[in-house]
């Protein structure tokens, strides 16, 4: 994994952060990141700005609860006012994905929560939507039923790549390289937003 020399897209990477920061303050949350990393998953052409939530600033200096961040309502505002697809991540603290270009992938989860340890397992949880996306974000493809999993596994495993790129927390991706792709999980929307809250419990 290498940085994204392209000066379009490092352009694109500072439109994105200038309408981003003015779309979260619209909805009255306070814009605040600590970091941004502009990466690329060269198998799949995957093209991802990850914008990193200063989840301790914020906490320190706010009363907004984390969940705010994650509300399906603005999701759906920042896909359609930045005309790509957002995923939203429990990685390397609570963070957002913008997808640049899917490159060969078709359908993105909309939630990604790794690493998920369960009885000792690391596991990488995702959400897929149960509704298609609007027409600023439209697939190629139908959408269909999460029952292809190697296209699951590709998505995922894209995304788990792009997650080494920066650095994850507690070694997880020495541990994705020492072991391979961990368990998959397709969990519902509730089940990610209860995994957001319990960042509420450290504040």
């Amino acid at each position: 994994m290498t940085r994204i020399e392209s000066r379009s897209f490092n352009q694109k990477a500072l439109q994105v952060r200038t309408q981003v920061s003015a779309i979260l303050t619209k909805w009255g949350l306070l814009p605040r990141f600590k970091r941004w990393r502009l990466t690329q998953d060269h198998e799949t052409g995957m093209i991802v700005l990850f914008g990193v939530l200063n989840n301790r600033y914020i906490a320190t200096h706010t009363s907004i609860p984390f969940g705010d961040y994650f509300d399906p309502r603005l999701l759906d505002d920042l896909a359609s006012e930045l005309q790509m697809p957002v995923v939203s991540c429990n990685s390397d603290g609570l963070c957002y994905a913008f997808v640049f270009d899917r490159g060969q992938l078709g359908k993105l989860p909309t939630h990604i929560d790794f690493p998920y340890i369960d009885n000792g397992k690391y596991l990488v949880r995702v959400v897929y939507g149960n509704k298609p996306p609007s027409k600023a974000v439209a697939m190629e493809e139908d959408i269909t039923a999460v029952d292809d999993h190697t296209l699951v596994h590709q998505g995922v495993g894209a995304f788990l790549k792009v997650f080494d790129d920066i650095k994850l927390k507690n070694d997880a991706a020495a541990l994705l390289a020492a072991q391979g792709l961990p368990d998959i999980v397709v969990i519902d929307e509730a089940e990610f937003k209860k995994r957001v809250a319990e960042h509420e419990i450290n504040r």
